[in-house]
């Protein structure tokens, strides 16, 4: 009797170490909260160009990529990261011809928020300009602009 004890003893322990060592082990990790933040109208990003455009290959609204040049927070939180891909488009260009200056005339449309939203924005028109009858315009890669948030819009950050 005694050694079925003794036998039943170690075999519990064994089950209880096996199961034990077999238990996933469980890391706590601490996310911090999304927090809801108003991104109002007005609000400034800085933006660069990603690409050359010249005015004689490009025409009337031709979408072009720029880049945010910086993060854009809000109370401390950044609601749209540096890095971020924005869109705009070719609103206008003149080909240098007869005595004519050739320009050319960029804006940017919206941009993504760190949640994934859609920002619109409105920019003032950039427009590069050639000396008149010396040829073609360039907007190079690189090219600084800046846009304004154009409505007000809740971002969970």
């Amino acid at each position: 009797m005694y050694n079925f004890f003794r036998f039943a003893f170690l075999a519990a322990f064994i089950s209880l170490a096996t199961s034990a060592m077999a238990a996933p082990h469980i890391n706590t990790i601490f996310v911090a909260p999304h927090q809801i933040i108003s991104l109002t109208a007005g609000t400034q990003v800085s933006l660069s160009l990603n690409e050359a455009v010249d005015a004689e290959s490009v025409a009337v609204g031709n979408s072009l990529d720029f880049t945010v040049r910086s993060n854009v927070t809000v109370n401390g939180k950044v609601v749209i990261a540096a890095g971020t891909i924005a869109t705009g488009w070719v609103k206008n260009v003149k080909k240098a011809c007869n005595g004519k200056c050739a320009e050319i005339t960029i804006t940017v449309e919206s941009v993504q928020a760190v949640d994934g939203q859609t920002v619109n924005l409105r920019s003032i028109p950039h427009i590069v300009k050639a000396p008149c009858c010396e040829g073609t315009t360039t907007a190079n890669i690189g090219t600084n602009l800046t846009a304004r948030v154009l409505n007000d819009i809740k971002i969970n950050a």
